[in-house]
């Protein structure tokens, strides 16, 4: 697929890219600051709360595939423009939503957006920067974009929230998006469809398996029957690319050196930034007492550390290689949250300490492998390659929402010590999470004894949630070590 415009001035363009790319990732993470705020007004179970967190990545993951092909099959800037309208309505739809049932609806079509704009940004990459040195500043970029969005989401919550309240969160992405559109049409080069015909058949079956293991891993639990099936569905689109003589997907992609660890090195690092970020941002609020603005002003460590990851990020793998900066990746990572998980988390400086190296880890691991899975396809196949590691980071984004907010609801139910006196209906709602037992707590006589309960339960739960992020970056640094002196990344 050729640029039909000569002389693309390829680096403001990059800008446009990354406009968009930048609001996809912020709404992943804008509620973790502003949540306790919806609950307050649209009150949703505990339940439905994982849920509008998580339904958006969710609902990305299933369509990145599809739609990453369609912008090879039919022109990558007709999909990215849709992907931007379709973007803009969703967040209205957010804001404007009346209630719990509306949001959900409007958040998955959120994720619909997100699933067009994500692989066809990342694989025009490929196709606009074809010099490896070039386009490795250009992966770094957008994905330091990509992870400071993540990272931002939550500070922009916590402004937004402080001054206008939770709906203000989706408002800012019309205005941007309508300008992204502008310069997208005007001067994003068109480019030549592919001759090969698309196949919906695969792209269903895509669909419906990464949609199976993803209401696995969901809020929900769907649990073995929706993993299996999942999994069947993955198997049978396999074989039906092995067949075909155009396929989907090119397979031979994963018999390449470093693709597999690159893609499970997207999925690891999405998993535990969202996931542990909104487990902090919920902690700083509701134990240390911070403000939602005071909050994300600390979170705020960790974006500078992954800018700074993603600038050192193209000279580091010029010398080194994508697979020693990613297993340097994994093992920064690893020694950063080993102190929160020892017991740092009431020190501001020790968790200053170890939000600055986990985002610096992160960075260099997430670089790293999108560098890998990008440089692996040919230009007229990004498209597919963009979404493999798309799919990793929605797939991980939904998966730590859902199973660290799990890890660390458990053991904060098991840690909860109820003071004597509390009513039932109040030991209930405390027991929901942090942020029902704040509201649980009101008018109570032993409102005291019952919020410094909920802080040291909730405390707890992020300690083990950090341990378990710990043992998976070590474990992660370990096989990538075993594994790089046979496969170089």
């Amino acid at each position: 697929m050729a640029v039909t415009h000569a002389g693309v001035r390829a680096w403001p363009l990059l800008a446009v890219l990354g406009a968009g790319l930048f609001l996809v990732a912020v709404d992943a993470t804008v509620l973790h600051v502003a949540l306790p705020d919806l609950v307050r007004q649209l009150r949703p179970g505990a339940a439905a709360q994982v849920w509008i967190v998580a339904i958006y990545p969710l609902t990305a993951a299933p369509l990145l595939l599809p739609c990453g092909t369609l912008g090879d099959r039919f022109g990558r800037r007709r999909v990215l423009v849709a992907g931007y309208a379709v973007f803009g309505l969703a967040s209205l739809g957010c804001a404007l939503a009346p209630g719990v049932p509306a949001l959900l609806a409007a958040r998955a079509a959120l994720g619909c957006g997100g699933a067009m704009i994500m692989p066809v940004t990342m694989s025009l990459l490929r196709e606009l920067f074809p010099d490896q040195r070039r386009r490795r500043t250009a992966i770094a970029v957008c994905s330091g974009i990509a992870g400071a969005g993540s990272v931002f989401g939550p500070v922009l919550g916590g402004l937004l929230v402080e001054v206008w309240g939770w709906r203000s969160t989706f408002l800012v992405n019309p205005p941007v998006i309508l300008a992204a559109v502008a310069a997208a049409l005007r001067w994003l080069p068109r480019t030549t469809p592919a001759r090969e015909p698309w196949d919906a058949l695969s792209a269903l079956l895509a669909a419906g398996g990464v949609l199976g293991i993803a209401f696995a891993i969901g809020p929900s639990g769907g649990g073995f029957a929706s993993g299996a099936a999942g999994c069947a569905l993955l198997g049978l689109f396999g074989r039906r690319q092995r067949r075909a003589a155009a396929p989907l997907l090119d397979l031979a992609l994963f018999r390449r050196p470093g693709v597999p660890g690159a893609a499970g090195g997207v999925l690891l690092v999405m998993s535990v930034l969202v996931g542990l970020g909104l487990l902090l941002a919920q902690y700083l609020q509701v134990v240390l007492g911070l403000s939602p603005t005071a909050a994300a002003a600390r979170l705020l460590l960790v974006l500078g550390a992954s800018a700074a990851g993603s600038v050192v990020a193209p000279a580091l793998l010029e010398r080194f290689g994508n697979a020693r900066v990613r297993t340097a990746g994994f093992a920064v990572a690893a020694a950063s949250l080993a102190i929160p998980a020892a017991g740092g988390l009431p020190s501001p400086w020790w968790l200053g300490g170890a939000l600055a190296g986990s985002g610096l880890g992160m960075a260099l691991a997430l670089t790293s492998s999108t560098d890998t899975l990008l440089s692996a396809a040919p230009a007229d196949r990004a498209g597919g390659a963009a979404a493999v590691e798309k799919t990793g980071y929605e797939l991980g984004a939904g998966l730590g929402t859902t199973a660290f907010g799990s890890l660390a609801a458990a053991v904060y139910s098991a840690h909860l010590v109820v003071p004597p006196g509390v009513p039932d209906t109040a030991r209930r709602l405390a027991s929901a999470g942090p942020a029902q037992a704040e509201a649980a707590a009101q008018g109570l006589p032993a409102a005291p004894e019952l919020l410094a309960a909920t802080r040291a339960a909730c405390t707890t739960g992020v300690q083990v949630s950090a341990a378990a992020a710990c043992g998976l970056f070590a474990l992660a640094a370990l096989l990538s070590t075993l594994t790089r002196r046979k496969v170089p990344g």
